[in-house]
This record gives structure tokens, C-alpha cells and sequence, in this order.
């Protein structure tokens, strides 16, 4: 995902409400969300091509996503899958066995990342540099935060600037409208004034006008863009509400998924 939106302690009748944009090439190959593991129960969506996930949840309301961290040069195919680490991170369960994980992990074995993961009472970000031996990790406050591919409040991401303004102005309402409004929020196409984008380094893999194109917070390039969309809702020990898009959700439908979340019985 490219854009993760988690509006936390904001709303009476849930936790935490998590809307995201996932961006990659349309040559990708995932799947929509599927069980990826059963003990304890995780869904989300698989990547087909290394495994794992860019976003999943637990039936006892943990969620993990998954940010790559921009960059101007191509990633190292040598190193371990980013998806197998969210996959990893879900299956301990709960919130402290995340922070854990990650607390554990070596980020020089992974191409760099972002992590925003939370179970309906803490949330937290976490950052893995290949230039550290550690991965950051950083407890989040009420309110709403919005991770892009850089650290929480880059200014080289001003779209989370703007995602995160309209969702502020979100007051609190019913889950039929919040659903409505996220996601008109997920399927803005606009882009900002040149001014307003960042200049690239020199020698970069992509130009200034694409750089412009990829602060739309629904992306549409040629050949990589905003490929599906989440919006869920949690508390503490349980996943309330999981809707998910198949395709760029300015012209795809959401469908509710929470069935395959919620154990039967």
C-alpha cells in the first residue's frame, strides 16, 4: 500500500478506522483478501509473485500495512519479501508481539519500509532503514495519521497532507456514511499544483510529471497505479467492519469481506 489512512479514538461506535490505497504495478499479480494463516486467524490480501501481504487483520482486531519507502533507484530482488515480514508480524497476534517482531528484526535484510499496525487500543509506526541494524518503532496518539512511502509527516508526501485534512473534518458519524466519505477520500484522482511537488535528486528513475501523477492519492500512471482499496474498522478483540475494493476504487465498487474475518459459532 501507498497510502494508509488510520483515524484513531475518533469515533464512539469503533476503535480505530483504517482506509488505504494499495499502488503497484499492473503486472503484479495478488489476490483479494484470502485466509493466510489460521492460527491464529489472519486475512488479507496475497501477493502472488513473493508471498505475503501488504495489509492484513486478525479476528482479534490486529492489523499490520505495509509501506514501501520511496526511492530514486530500483529495489534489490536479492533481499527478503516486505509482505513475508507483515505476514510474520501478524501471526504473533497481538499488538506487543508485533512490536517485538519488528523490534527483532534486521532491516538490512529487506529493501526499506514503513509499518503503521494497531489492535483497536494502541497503534504504533514503525521504520526499517537497510542504513540501521534496528527497526524504529514509535507508539501513535489519538487522531489521524497518515503513512505514505516515508515517514509519518514527510514533506516530500503532500498528499498526506491532504488525505489527512479531509479526514480531520470527518466528524463522527455512522459507519454507512464514514464508508461513503473514506472512500470519495481514496478515489481522488486530482493532482496538486507542479509548485507544490517536490523536486527529484538528479539521476532519478522517473521525471518531475510522473512525481506529480504519484501525489494523486488514487494513482493512475500507464503501468503502475492505485491496483485495490481497504477500508476497515476495529476494537479491542474484534474486527467490526472490512471492505475491500478489487480495483482503483474511483471506479471499482467496495465489497464487504468481513465474513471471512469473523469466525462462525
Amino acid at each position: 500500500m501507498c497510502t494508509i489512512i488510520v483515524r484513531h479514538k475518533m469515533d464512539d461506535w469503533c476503535s480505530t478506522i483504517i482506509a488505504s490505497n494499495r499502488d503497484e504495478f499492473y503486472s503484479r499479480r495478488s489476490s483479494s483478501p484470502v485466509v493466510l494463516s489460521s492460527d491464529p486467524l489472519v486475512v488479507g490480501g496475497r501477493d502472488e509473485t513473493k508471498g505475503g501481504t501488504w495489509f492484513g487483520m486478525t479476528d482479534g482486531g490486529l492489523y499490520v500495512g505495509l509501506t514501501n519507502q520511496r526511492t530514486f533507484d530500483f529495489p534489490d530482488d536479492s533481499l527478503r519479501s516486505r509482505g513475508e515480514l507483515v505476514l510474520e508480524a501478524l501471526r504473533t497476534g497481538s499488538h506487543d508481539g508485533v512490536r517485538g517482531y519488528l523490534e527483532q528484526t534486521d532491516p538490512r535484510l529487506y529493501n526499506d519500509f514503513n509499518v503503521i499496525f494497531g489492535d483497536g487500543e494502541h497503534l504504533a509506526v514503525a521504520h526499517g532503514r537497510r542504513s540501521n541494524d534496528r527497526v524504529e518503532v514509535q507508539p501513535l496518539s489519538a487522531g489521524v495519521h497518515v503513512l505514505c512511502n516515508d515517514r509519518l509527516g514527510s514533506p516530500e508526501f503532500p498528499k498526506a497532507d491532504r488525505a489527512r485534512a479531509r479526514v480531520l473534518s470527518l466528524a463522527p458519524q455512522p459507519w454507512a456514511v464514514l464508508k461513503k466519505e473514506l472512500a470519495g477520500i481514496l478515489s481522488d484522482t486530482s493532482l496538486p499544483d507542479p509548485s507544490e511537488v517536490p523536486l527529484l535528486p538528479p539521476n532519478p528513475i522517473f521525471d518531475q510529471e510522473l512525481a506529480r501523477r504519484l501525489q494523486a492519492i488514487c494513482v493512475r500512471t500507464p503501468i503502475y497505479g492505485t491496483v485495490s482499496s481497504t477500508i476497515a474498522a476495529v476494537k479491542p478483540g474484534e474486527v467490526v467492519q472490512y471492505q475491500h475494493a478489487t480495483g482503483p476504487p474511483c471506479d471499482t465498487a467496495f465489497e464487504d469481506v468481513v465474513h471471512l474475518i469473523q469466525r462462525s459459532g
